[in-house]
């Protein structure tokens, strides 16, 4: 805002020196008055022979104010050469006063506290002490990273230690004794059914007991028969006919013992396939009472894992899903599905580790046990599966999992924290604090990352050990930094 006017050296001088912003100037009145002085002995050079001798001049600032009612006739009688010394000394005077500025502004910046405001060059940010209270600053540590494949999986029932039941006839559901998650021991009730099978089963059972009490009492009559015929034979009371007569009704009533022992030996073992033990069936037998309500109890002991039967449903003899699934649950399955370029790199007893939802801090080891001999035709995944200790309980059947597969390892290396991390695309930079020399700041750096580690990512370029970084605020630092 420079307003260079011709009237006379000493208002050129005057005018330039108050239209100056002072920010420019730097505050400097010693330069104003220097600049003034310059603009009245270029003035008194140049009009003293027109003042006489008796006269005295007037007051430096009267003329001045004179000098801006006088015509400007008279200013374009200045020479040339006074002219351009006036531009000269405004265009010295606009420079130094923005060196000045530019001084005191490199000043506040070596020196944030000064006006408590942060301050920021190219890559260095100093912050105030209230900036410097909210960030956490970490040393870089050293891991060991190993290359990892992720995937996905689930998990399941140890089938080698776990049974499922099924109903051993159709019929519908009366009574449901246990839930899942229930733990149950050999012979526990699991529920009871009424089932046409038992029924006809039991019925059977009493037919062929009767019918083996009728043979044998049939071959008690044919023994007393023949015994008396023998005798009255002896006294030649009767002829050798009937006693062969009798011989013969005592073979064929023990050949229909015989027949009806093997029948009845028949529906014993189909009540033993139903379900029903020896004792049961002694015991049905000395009642001789059919009872449509049929007890299915727990073939081994364990948890109930899965119960997909309610009261009042029909089950089906052949049915292909089981009614109870009883497993003991102190080991469970984790099993994965990997890519087919990845099937090279897995192998059993290989170890693994994987995270649940219901923990996500926390990683669970395991080791492969069983790798698939061929990849499923629908998904085009090959089968992992691993065997985990679960004493704790805390692994629940068909619980979604993250697996990750290790293979290889690497020495050891420079990791920092993945919240210390700022990425801007493929760039990945951190803030590293300087404190050297009294210069306390922290600089932007930019890295090269490479493998995870939970919450630890490997710095292969950019840090060394000893370095320390932001961890905490650093995104913060970065938006104050950028000035958004």
């Amino acid at each position: 805002m420079l307003r260079v006017r011709s009237f006379s050296v000493c208002r050129g001088a005057t005018t330039a020196s108050r239209d100056i912003p002072e920010k420019l100037l730097g505050g400097s009145a010693p330069f104003t008055q220097a600049l003034y002085d310059c603009g009245k002995r270029n003035a008194d050079q140049y009009h003293r022979p027109a003042i006489s001798p008796e006269r005295r001049p007037p007051e430096v600032g009267s003329q001045v104010s004179s000098d801006l009612d006088r015509p400007q006739s008279r200013a374009r009688a200045l020479p040339a050469r006074v002219q351009v010394l006036l531009v000269l000394i405004l265009v010295f005077a606009v420079g130094a006063g923005f060196w000045v500025a530019k001084s005191r502004t490199n000043s506040d910046a070596r020196d944030p506290d000064a006006n408590g405001q942060s301050k920021k060059v190219t890559g260095v940010f100093y912050p105030t002490p209230a900036q410097w209270a909210t960030l956490t600053v970490e040393p870089v540590q050293q891991r060991v990273f190993q290359s990892e494949h992720v995937t996905e999986g689930k998990i399941a029932v140890d089938e080698d230690r776990s049974t499922p039941i099924f109903s051993p006839y159709a019929g519908r559901v009366i009574k449901l004794f246990v839930k899942p998650g229930d733990t149950v021991t050999v012979g526990q009730p699991l529920f009871t059914v009424q089932a046409a099978d038992m029924v006809q089963a039991q019925n059977d059972f009493i037919s062929a007991a009767t019918a083996l009490n009728k043979a044998r009492s049939a071959q008690n009559l044919a023994q007393i028969i023949d015994k008396r015929q023998r005798l009255l034979y002896e006294g030649k009371a009767v002829p050798l006919k009937e006693v062969q007569n009798a011989r013969a009704a005592l073979d064929a009533a023990e050949n229909d013992v015989r027949s009806a022992e093997v029948a009845l030996e028949a529906t014993r073992n189909r009540l033993r396939i139903l379900g029903k033990t020896d004792q049961e069936i002694t015991d049905f037998q000395e009642k001789g009472t059919i009872d449509p309500a049929t007890l299915i109890t727990a073939p081994i002991g364990g948890t109930i894992v899965q119960r997909k039967v309610g009261p009042g449903q029909y089950v089906g003899s052949g049915s292909a899903d089981p009614v109870f699934i009883i497993g003991d649950l102190s080991t469970v399955w984790v099993v994965a599905f990997i890519r087919e370029t990845e099937a090279p790199i897995v192998h059993v007893g290989q170890q693994i580790y994987f995270t649940v939802l219901a923990y996500p801090d926390r990683s669970f080891p395991a080791t492969i046990s069983y790798v698939a001999a061929a990849l499923d035709p629908t998904t085009r995944r090959l089968l992992v599966r691993a065997t985990v200790n679960n004493d704790a309980g805390l692994l629940k059947p068909e619980m979604f999992a993250s697996v990750k597969i290790l293979t290889g390892e690497s020495d050891k290396a420079v990791a920092v924290p993945r919240d210390a991390i700022i990425y801007e695309g493929e760039t990945a930079r951190v803030w590293v604090v300087r404190d050297k020399d009294n210069d306390k700041a922290i600089e932007l750096r930019r890295i090269k990352v490479g493998l995870t580690n939970g919450s630890l990512v490997e710095v292969l370029k950019g840090l060394a050990p000893g370095d320390r970084v932001v961890t905490k605020g650093s995104l913060f630092i970065d938006r104050v930094a950028a000035g958004t």
